[in-house]
């Protein structure tokens, strides 16, 4: 070819590297720059995304500058009689709580089943029926029913009247009857985090 007649075997001067720097050096020198740049990027994203996180709307966040504290805007100490929400501070919401389900299974699903297929078509009268069977049932007296599983366990939970300083005693003393009680197979307890609004 007419291009590879002028190719020598002598090391390549690249025309924009400064003199007596080869291109086998300056490739070398871009190789072990390129983790330097790419720690230097992530370290700028970081603290970026910390100003713009801290800085309240409205407001510019000035490059590597706070605002020194005045009295203005530094707020009490927070003591027993003023721990409330103050200034323009919106309160937290209110996030899953615990709450401790039942799952109990029968060793014989007829003593329920009109509880069992009625929940699949209409819960509400699933729910109504068990509040109705559970009257014979002093065991099950604190309980409600929240759901049914497709294997026929029925889940169910604390009724909302019994108070909450005394649920934990509660729950104990019901599994423990619930284990008792001959027609009823297992009785197991089991925590899930219910969402706000019972979704």
């Amino acid at each position: 070819m007419v291009g590879d007649a002028h190719m020598s075997e002598g090391p390549v001067i690249d025309a924009l590297a400064p003199a007596g720097v080869t291109h086998g050096d300056l490739s070398q020198r871009l190789k072990s720059a390129a983790p330097a740049a790419g720690a230097i990027g992530i370290i700028s994203a970081i603290v970026v995304g910390a100003l713009v996180a801290t800085t309240p709307p409205g407001e510019q966040a000035a490059p590597g500058v706070e605002p020194p504290p005045s009295a203005a805007n530094v707020p009490p100490p927070i003591t027993p009689g003023n721990a409330t929400v103050q200034y323009d501070q919106t309160p937290p919401a209110a996030g899953p709580q615990r709450v401790v389900e039942l799952v109990v299974k029968f060793k014989d699903d007829a003593k329920i089943k009109q509880i069992l297929d009625s929940f699949w078509t209409d819960p509400g009268t699933a729910k109504a029926r068990f509040e109705t069977w559970k009257a014979n049932r002093p065991e099950f007296a604190r309980l409600k029913l929240d759901r049914v599983t497709y294997s026929n366990e029925l889940v169910l939970v604390i009724d909302n009247a019994v108070p909450v300083a005394e649920r934990v005693a509660a729950i104990r003393d019901i599994v423990k009857a619930l284990g008792a009680a001959p027609d009823i197979s297992y009785a197991e307890q089991q925590a899930t985090m219910a969402q706000p609004g019972g979704q």
